[in-house]
This record gives C-alpha cells, structure tokens and sequence, in this order.
C-alpha cells in the first residue's frame, strides 16, 4: 500500500475506510495498515499507518515516526505536525489528506530510464580508475536490478581479485552514484568487515542474538532493511568469514527474506531484502578455469579475443555468464557450499592495475590530501604524477602515505600564498613541486572608498 491511496482514494474509499475504522473503534482498537510507502523525501521510507477513533475525535499516526526532508511546502507542513496528529472529525481528517500535492504525494514508479547503463558506467568509471571491464559489468548488473518494478531477490555481487585494485572503492561508490542518478535519496550503505566473524557465534551479529545471550539488545546488521528497504550491504574480505556466517546468506540470496530474531514494533519477524544490494569482496583469485570433466558438464567458454567479443547487452550477458560460472566452480573449490555458491547473482573480476591507471589514482590522491589542506587541485601534471608514483610500494594504500609525507612540507610552505577559491594545477618535480593558478578565483571583491565624515 502506499501513502498517496490515502489522498485520493475517492468519496466510496473514504466511506469504506470510515467504516472500519468505526467497527474497530467500537472493540477499542485502531485501523492500521502495515509497511505502507511513503512519499520520496521521506525517512523510513515504509511505516504503520493507523487510524483511530475516540468519541468524535479521529487521530492519525505514523510508527514509526516518518521525517520528511524533501522540498515540498505541503507535505513539510503536513509532516510538521508530527506523527500523532488530532483532528475534530473524519471529514476534517480527509480535508488534510486531500489538501496535500498529488504529484508530491505521487510515489515515483521505478522504470527503466533511458541511457541508465550508459550512464552509470561512465560515472562509476570516473571514479575507480584501471577496472572497465568490472566497471561494465557492474553497471549492468545494477542496471538489471534497478529498472525491476517487484524484484524477487535482492542483487548479489562477489568483487574478486588482488588486495587494493579498486574492489571496495568502487562498492563505496555504488548507493551516492544510484542516488545521483535516479535523482532521489533512495540508497543507503551499510558496511561491515567480514575478518571479525571469524567465530560461529558471530553469525548472531547479523541477524540477532537469541534471548538470555550477549548481545540479544545490540542492533543486528541485517535490521538495517527494517529502516531503508533498499539498503547496499557491503561485506569486506568474504573468504575470512566462519561457514556458518555464509549459511545466513542462503536464504537471504535466493528468496529475498529471512526472519530476525526480535519482532519489531508490529509483531513482524520477517525483513524483506528484496530491492537490497549485497555487495562482498574477497582476494581469492576465482579467475582460473575449471579442469576438464567428463560426463554431462557445462560446455567450455569459446576462446575468443577482446576484439571477437560479441557487443551489446546480449554479448555482454553471455561474456558475463561464462565468466560467473568459471568463478562459482573456483569458489567451490576454494571450500564454499556449492548451494552457497550457486545464489550470488554475478561473480566480478578485477585485474591488476596498469601503470596509467596508477598515475591516474595517484593524482586523485592528491587532489584529496590537497583538498584537506584547503587546496583546490584539479589537474596533476602527468609528469609529477608518475614521479609521486612508487614503484616498489606495497599497494596503492601504502601510496597514500608516502604522498603526505613527500607533499606535507610543500602545501604548508604554500598556504600563506594560496587564495581562498582559486584553482591550482600540481606540476614540476617530485623534488620541486610547483602550484600553479589554474583559473580565476570563485570569487569577486569589491572595495567601497572611504569617506571621512563631514564637519557640522
């Protein structure tokens, strides 16, 4: 059911409604109708709506209570009267209801939006550098999972391949990217390290502990769908997670629910993850192929070059279908359940940097430390930028550090110099490294001339 049902149900709904809401009044209960969605800007984006009728009073309320933080004047007016709101008739109540903006009130039906893959490809590729191939068939994915009107199982993504290649870079990025381009608040992150579910017990942190056990008052990580029905789980390091851990997900995967250990506020026990995104990553390397089987096994991928590959959305499912299932056996192997296994919608693979896209993540690193000195860097000479490359660092994390260490020095050096507002581009060399205007300051000062006062 949704919020906008309410407002313009006509004059035989409102009558049907009256009545029973009366018969229920009469038996000392209220009217509810249970995981009803709200208007877009609103937080939870699902909550209780009851009526309730005592004497000639009729109240309306919302449990949990709803925030509104969109922009408009009629449903921030509405919602300013808070979540129990009083009313002297039914007639006055339905007034209030239908006074409210349709289109405000209208919740957005998702549809596929016209270039969604495109887009979102090229915006998630401006932001992890090195991975395309990833990238795309992320994209796609997310595509698929987006544009479903009643999905029915959540998106399930494996991100394998080496430590620091962009793999929990590009999951950070996946909820403010959807967000921006669906043009609504709709996905919220929740992020949690697999390497401290190293224990069977720990399973009881995602789904809750029973009663009488440590830790049945903490908020279980799963209950996160109970306030945004389209939360991003991000689970980090899948292969140091105990096997018990990874049975949760069973269900969760296939059917899209899974019941939490404590009812919440109206007796349910069920959370639906049905337009949630589950995203986890893991170092093992499941790129390598299966051996060889005899027997009624899958046919071989066809070996074919990059330039043979067939193009377009079919080619790309097929590209993505051969490479999944090269994965799922590897991930077998690598001692995951085979029904386990067999639930992730799409394993991902990430490939070793290059040297151009190392350049290009050390120039986006130092436009942050510039950032949080109060420099504003939109261009790093290339020449600079491979210099403040190391070659023999660790991993791109370990570059971070060697780049404020090197350039510390040189942004405090400069800060007496540098104007609020003004552009600068990174250049020279990694021992004499150069700021250098990049356009005009984002600002504009005026100076009035000074008058003396006059003599009476």
């Amino acid at each position: 059911m949704e919020f906008s049902q309410f407002c313009s149900c006509g004059r035989s709904g409102y009558a049907y409604l009256k009545q029973c809401v009366d018969g229920c009044a009469r038996q000392g209960r209220s009217y509810e109708f249970v995981r009803c969605r709200m208007p877009s800007g609103c937080r939870p984006v699902e909550t209780t709506v009851g009526f309730w009728r005592e004497d000639d009073t009729w109240y309306l309320y919302f449990r949990p209570a709803v925030d509104y933080y969109g922009r408009d004047p009629w449903l921030a007016a509405f919602f300013e009267d808070g979540s129990f709101q009083r009313f002297p008739s039914f007639q006055a109540l339905v007034r209030r209801l239908q006074d409210l903006d349709p289109d405000a009130v209208e919740l957005p039906k998702p549809s596929p939006m016209p270039g969604l893959f495109r887009r979102l490809s090229e915006a998630l590729q401006g932001r992890v550098f090195g991975q395309d191939r990833a990238v795309e068939a992320v994209s796609f994915k997310l595509y698929s999972h987006v544009c479903k009107q009643a999905p029915n199982r959540p998106l399930s993504l494996i991100f394998y391949g080496p430590t620091c290649v962009g793999k929990s870079e590009l999951a950070k990025e996946i909820a403010p990217v959807l967000n921006q381009l669906l043009e609504a608040d709709r996905y919220q992150m929740v992020w949690t390290e697999l390497n401290t579910f190293t224990e069977a017990h720990s399973v009881y942190r995602l789904t809750g502990a029973p009663p009488g056990y440590v830790g049945y008052d903490d908020q279980p990580v799963l209950e996160a769908v109970r306030r945004n029905p389209c939360t991003v789980f991000m689970f980090d390091e899948l292969d140091k997670a105990h096997p018990e851990v990874l049975k949760v997900f069973m269900s969760i995967l296939d059917e899209g629910r899974c019941a939490a250990r404590k009812e919440d506020e109206e007796g349910h026990r069920e959370l639906d993850f049905r337009r949630c995104i589950f995203l986890f990553t893991t170092n093992t390397d499941l790129s390598a192929g299966p051996p060889r089987r005899l027997g009624f096994a899958l046919p071989e991928a066809p070996e074919t070059s990059k330039a043979a590959e067939p193009s377009g959305p079919a080619g790309l499912a097929q590209r993505l279908f051969w490479e999944n299932e090269r994965a799922r056996q590897a991930l077998t192997r690598a001692g995951v359940l085979r029904e386990i296994a067999g639930r992730f919608s799409g394993l991902i693979g990430f490939q070793p940097l290059s040297e151009e896209a190392k350049m290009a993540i050390t120039a986006k690193q130092i436009r942050a430390l510039g950032r949080e000195y109060g420099l504003e860097i939109t261009q790093v000479d290339p020449a600079i930028a491979q210099a403040l490359t190391p070659r023999e660092a660790l991993s791109l994390r370990s570059t971070a550090v060697i780049l404020e260490g090197v350039l510390t020095p040189f942004f405090l050096s400069q800060s007496d110099s540098v104007l609020p507002g003004m552009a600068y581009r990174l250049a020279g060399t990694a021992e004499a490294p150069q700021l250098l205007p990049e356009r005009e300051p984002a600002f504009s000062c005026s100076f009035l001339e000074r008058k003396e006062p006059k003599e009476l």
